[in-house]
Parts: structure tokens; C-alpha cells; sequence
């Protein structure tokens, strides 16, 4: 539903909020009123999740009681919580609706503080009341459902705080539906209106799909790994993703927004047969919509950069520190390392076609995507019988499905720009300065180099101090050559993730 109503284009909106004093807009309504489905089908949802899981008829086995005592009782505060949370849907959209970024970024980080402070206090709480050393902590499950109920209630009075100061109207007209009339927000009235109903739909069934397609990881593993290389998949993936959900997720979920912009100025464009002059608008919504892209594009090939020089070089030696040198584990490190810029690369991509693409262009997508996943699945297995390359197979694995997605995707953007007669993001404007691509590979010489120079210490702790503290002056440098070289990329991507937008089309 989100992905759907970032089609709505409230921009322009002053004028329409002005005449609507006091009540929101045509446009607005129609947002609040498609963001209330959620609500009410997730509660739903909710509460058969926990019929199934711990209602009358559940089969608990007592091995699971014993290992994660007061079961029900934490399945029932995450149901509220997930209750809880549904209630900021309204906001959270209207917010991305009004390219309000910072607002959202704000929201969560007091979130994640709340819900970080709830479950130390609650597993210390539990730590203390224990009467029994030997039965562990007795509140260990339920200081993390407590957690998820104090991110839940945060992040709704943050919302509606922060968006009562921003509104023209009270906080709650977003929990009124209202029928609007034909041209009152769209040409069609109702309550939502049949293009985003049939978008909303189609994302629904995508998002589906794509979970289950993503549980590929699940199902090779259970069926051909052992507990070893799944034990380090889990660890190399849970820890190694840790950039991409910080450093790319809020980005891309500015991308969506702009892209979305995009495809609705586009579409009212043509519906209004329009055309898209030089000096147009919509024009110009396209050439920043391409100027993103490139933006992003290049932001990734400087992380995988950087992560080809530090990360694959370093992993032995992170792993020789946190497994007691596991050499599995090293080589799922650099596998993962190598991963990681084409996953991010792939996200925006993917944001960018989700944003702008019909409804029969994201049926095609998905079709695509299952038979990527067939690739994927049938590599990894390969991987782990044929060649017995353990976790770090599985990964090179998921990098080949990656770049197969990327490719669709590539070619999907060329296809879209050149249907409009512009110029799209070019391959050659995502390489770094020459500068920095020196910087790089002269650091890269350096740690092979110092790596031979100092082999017969390998095994010991001054080997591994010594290589990071030349991996940290080295690291200085890089960065530094992209600080001095790169300003032009790096005053766009803190534009973008600050929601700047209007900074951004300037550069």
C-alpha cells in the first residue's frame, strides 16, 4: 500500500491545503483513507498469527516451553505491539507524502532508543527477580516483546506529535475515511479510487511472492548445509547487513519517494496530453529523477570499492579475531564484502522500477524474478554438493542472482528514459574520480605487501594490530581522497538522505 500511494502526487498541494482549511485535502483524504486498510487487515492478520501460534488448539512442546519460558505471554505482547504500530501508518505515509525524510528518520532513531532501553532493563529486571540461577533468566523472551511494545508506542506518539505541529488539521481526521466526490483528489472518487486500489493489489501480490522467493536462503540451507556453514551464514549475514540497513535503507527509501513523484508527474503528463518541452516541469522531474540514479550509482561503486580493497583483505583477519581463526568464516566475510555494493545497487533499482513501472510491467517483473530465483537456487546447490564451497558458495550464489536482477533492471531504466526521449543514467558517469581509484589500489598494494612482509607473525595478536592500525591510516586516505575529489557526489547524498530535495536538484 505504501509502495502504491507514493503515486499520489499531493505536490502542489498548498494551494489544494489552503482551500481545504481545517480538513485535509482531496488528495490527502484519499492517502488517509487507502492507509486505514492496513490497519485494519494487519490487526487481522495479527490476531490469526496468534491463533495459530498460541491459541486453545496449539500444539507447545514442552522443549519449547522449557527453553523460552512465558511463551504466550510475550506472543501476546508482540500482537499488541504489532496492533500498536499499525495506528502510525496514516502518518508515516502522509509524512512521505509531504517528502518530510528527516521527520521519519527522527521517529525511529527515538524508537529503537526506546526499544533498546526496554530490553536491557527488562532482561537486567530478569537477571535480578531470578530465583534460580539454573533456570537462566526467566524474563529473557519477554524483555524482547517488551521492547517491540516500547518502539510501538514511540513511534506512534512521535508521529502524531511531530505531524499535529506540521497539519492543518487535527491529528484525528487521519483515522476518518471520507468518500469523496469525482474530482475531488481523482476522476474517479470513492474512498480510494481504482488505480491505486489495482497498484496496491499488485504490490501486495509482489511483496508476497518476493517473500517467499527470498526464503531461497532458508531451503537450500536446510536441505543441503550443515549446522556449521548455516551457523556462519546466519552470523556473516545478521552482522554483514549491518551497512545496508543504516547506511542504504534510509536512501532508498528517499529514492522511492522520488521516483514515485517522477512516475506521477509523467503520468499526469500524458494524461493530460502534454508535452514535455525542454524547459518543462516534467522535464525536469525526469532529468532529477536520472540525476538520483546516477547519484546512487556511483555512491555504490565507491562501497564496493572500498569494500573490495578493506573488506575482502581484512576478513581473515576480523575473523581471526572473532572466531578464533575460522578460515570459513574469513572467506564468507570477503564473499559477503563482495555482495553487499551489489545488493545496495540493486535495492535502488529495484525502488526505481517499483515506483515508475505499470501494473503489467511489474506482473513481468515478477516472472523475471522467479526465474532468477530458479538460477539462484539451482547455483547454490551446486555450490554446496558439487563443490563443497560451504556458506561462502551460498553467497557468491546470491551475488549471481543479484546480478541478474541488476541487468533486468538496467535495462528496464534505458528502456523507460529512452521511451521519453532523455538521456538516462550513463555507465561511465559512475566511475570514480581517477584519483581515488589510484588511492585504492595503491592501498590494496600496501596491505598485500604488508600482509608478506609480516606472514611469520600471522598467528599472533601483533600481526593483527598492526594490520588494522595500517588499515585505519589507510582508510583515513581513501576517504579523504573522496572528500577532496568526490564533493559533488557527497553534497548530493547528504542532500538526498536529509530529504533536501530541493539542495539536490541544484547540484
Amino acid at each position: 500500500m505504501r509502495n502504491a500511494l507514493l503515486r499520489v502526487n499531493v505536490a502542489g498541494g498548498s494551494a489544494a491545503r489552503s482551500a481545504a482549511k481545517g480538513r485535509p485535502s482531496g488528495q490527502e483524504q484519499r492517502i488517509i483513507n487507502a492507509a486505514l486498510v492496513p490497519i485494519v487487515a494487519g490487526m487481522a492478520m495479527a490476531g490469526c498469527l496468534y491463533w495459530f501460534y498460541a491459541g486453545d488448539f496449539a500444539v507447545i512442546p514442552d522443549s519449547a516451553a522449557s527453553i523460552a519460558p512465558r511463551y504466550r505471554q510475550s506472543l501476546t505482547v508482540y500482537i499488541a505491539a504489532a496492533w500498536v504500530e499499525l495506528w502510525a501508518e496514516p502518518l508515516f505515509v502522509l509524512s512521505r507524502a509531504r517528502v518530510l525524510f528527516k521527520l521519519q528518520a527522527k521517529c525511529e532513531g527515538i524508537a529503537v532508543t526506546c526499544r533498546c532501553t526496554v530490553v536491557v532493563a527488562t532482561l537486567l529486571l530478569g537477571r535480578y527477580v531470578s530465583c534460580n540461577g539454573s533456570d537462566g533468566n526467566p524474563l529473557r523472551l519477554l524483555a524482547f516483546a517488551a521492547g517491540q511494545m516500547a518502539y510501538a508506542v514511540a513511534i506512534v506518539a512521535m508521529y502524531a506529535w511531530h505531524m499535529s505541529q506540521v497539519l492543518d488539521y487535527p491529528i484525528w481526521m487521519c483515522y476518518v475515511p471520507r468518500k469523496l466526490a469525482c474530482g475531488d483528489g481523482d476522476a474517479n472518487g470513492g474512498y480510494i479510487g481504482s488505480t491505486i486500489g489495482g497498484l496496491a493489489v499488485t504490490f501486495v501480490g509482489q511483496s508476497l511472492l518476493k517473500h517467499l522467493l527470498t526464503q531461497g536462503d532458508s531451503m537450500v540451507m536446510a536441505r543441503f548445509a550443515t549446522a556449521d556453514e548455516m551457523g556462519i551464514f546466519a552470523f556473516v549475514s545478521n552482522y554483514g547487513s549491518i551497512p545496508a540497513r543504516v547506511i542504504f535503507l534510509p536512501l532508498e527509501e528517499a529514492s522511492r519517494a522520488v521516483f514515485s513523484k517522477t512516475a506521477a508527474a509523467v503520468a499526469s503528463s500524458q494524461d493530460s496530453d502534454k508535452r514535455m518541452s525542454a524547459d518543462g516541469g516534467v522535464w525536469a522531474e525526469v532529468r532529477y529523477a536520472s540525476h538520483v540514479l546516477s547519484t546512487l550509482g556511483k555512491l555504490q561503486v565507491l562501497f564496493g570499492m572500498i569494500l573490495a580493497v578493506f573488506g575482502t583483505l581484512y576478513s581473515p583477519v576480523l575473523a581471526s579475531l572473532a572466531c578464533q581463526g575460522d578460515t570459513a568464516v574469513g572467506q564468507a566475510l570477503a564473499a559477503y564484502c563482495l555482495y553487499l555494493p551489489l545488493m545496495g545497487l540493486n535495492g535502488f533499482l529495484e525502488a526505481f522500477v517499483h515506483s515508475v513501472a505499470s501494473k503489467s510491467q511489474l506482473l513481468r517483473s515478477n516472472v523475471w524474478m522467479v526465474g532468477f530465483t530458479a538460477v539462484y537456487m539451482l547455483a547454490a546447490v551446486q555450490a554446496l554438493r558439487r563443490f563443497g564451497a560451504g556458506s561462502a558458495g551460498i553467497i557468491v550464489a546470491n551475488m549471481l542472482n543479484m546480478a541478474l536482477r541488476i541487468f533486468y533492471c538496467k535495462t528496464f531504466v534505458s528502456s523507460w528514459f529512452a521511451r521519453l526521449d532523455i538521456a538516462g543514467p550513463r555507465v561511465a558517469a559512475l566511475l570514480p574520480h581517477s584519483a581515488v581509484i589510484v588511492t585504492c589500489l595503491g592501498s590494496a598494494a600496501v596491505i598485500v605487501a604488508a600482509s608478506a612482509v609480516l606472514d611469520h607473525l600471522r598467528d599472533s595478536i601483533t600481526f593483527q594490530l598492526s594490520m588494522l592500525m595500517l588499515g585505519g591510516v589507510l582508510g583515513v586516505v581513501v576517504l579523504g581522497s573522496i572528500w577532496l575529489y568526490e564533493q559533488p557526489l557527497v553534497r548530493s547524498v547528504r542532500g538526498l538522505r536529509a530529504g533536501k530535495l530541493q539542495h539536490l536538484k541544484a547540484c
